[in-house]
C-alpha cells in the first residue's frame, strides 16, 4: 500500500545510492528561467536510512520535468515532502522519485491538489533501536461494489533476513477497522515494515497507518 500501486520494489535497495526527483509539471521548478519561479514545489525533503540503517536526509531543488539527482546515497526511503513552494503553496504535478530508474516514492496530486508529501505504508526500523506499533487502522473502499472484500496484511521482514511474514492480516468489506494492541508488536533494528492488501476484486482503494514508537537500545 504505497502512492504508486502494486508491490514495493525492495530490490532496488539490495545496496545504497543517489536518487533521482522530477515532476510531471514544468511547474514544480524553483528558477523556470530569467528568474521566474514556478506555482509548484521549489524544495522537496527526502527521509531515509544510509548503509548502515543510520537516518539521513537529503533536501533537493526542484527542476520541473528534468531531474534532480541526491548527493546522499540511501539503502531506504520512507518518505519525502514539500517544504518550499510558490503560489501553489504544495506541488503542482506528480513528483516522482526513482533509484536505478524504478519509482520508490511519489508525491501525487489528488483532485487537483498537490498532496505535499508522499503516502507509504513501508518503513525500516533504524540501526540502534527498537520499534514497537501499539495501533495500526485500515480503511478499504470500492465505488458501486460493496461486496468487494479485502485482506490487508501488517507484514514484516527481520533485518538480515530475505523472507517476509505476516504479522496480523485484517478482513475488510469497504469499512474502516482499527487494531489496538494491548502489548505492542515487537520489531528489531533493521527490521522492514509494510501493509499488503489482497482483494477479491480490481479498482479497490486502500489506506493504512500505522504509529510506531522507537527506542534506543542500550549500548
Amino acid at each position: 500500500v504505497w502512492d504508486a500501486g502494486g508491490l514495493y520494489p525492495w530490490s532496488s535497495f539490495a545496496s545504497a545510492g543517489t536518487v533521482v526527483l522530477t515532476s510531471s509539471s514544468t511547474e514544480d521548478d524553483e528558477d523556470k528561467g530569467g528568474g521566474v519561479e514556478g506555482t509548484g514545489a521549489h524544495q522537496v525533503k527526502i527521509e531515509g536510512l544510509d548503509e548502515n540503517y543510520n537516518l539521513v536526509s537529503d533536501t533537493l531543488i526542484t527542476n520541473g520535468t528534468s531531474t534532480r539527482t541526491s548527493t546522499v546515497e540511501f539503502l531506504r526511503v520512507y518518505r519525502a515532502y514539500v517544504i518550499k513552494s510558490g503560489t501553489d503553496d504544495t506541488n503542482a504535478g506528480t513528483i516522482t522519485i526513482s533509484k536505478g530508474g524504478t519509482t520508490i516514492a511519489q508525491i501525487r496530486v489528488a483532485g487537483g491538489q498537490g498532496l505535499g508529501q508522499t503516502f507509504m505504508s513501508t518503513y525500516t526500523v533504524p540501526a540502534g533501536y527498537t520499534g514497537y506499533i501499539y495501533h495500526w487502522n485500515i480503511s478499504t473502499a470500492k465505488a458501486y461494489n460493496l461486496s468487494a472484500d479485502s485482506d490487508v496484511y501488517l507484514m514484516q521482514r527481520n533485518g538480515g533476513e530475505v523472507s517476509w511474514r505476516a504479522q496480523d492480516i485484517v478482513h475488510t468489506n469497504a469499512n474502516s477497522i482499527e487494531r489496538t494492541y494491548t502489548f505492542p508488536l515487537k520489531f528489531n533494528e533493521k527490521t522492514d515494515i509494510e501493509v499488503r492488501g489482497l482483494s477479491s476484486t480490481s479498482g479497490i482503494a486502500i489506506s493504512a497507518t500505522y504509529q510506531i514508537l522507537l527506542i534506543q537500545n542500550n549500548s
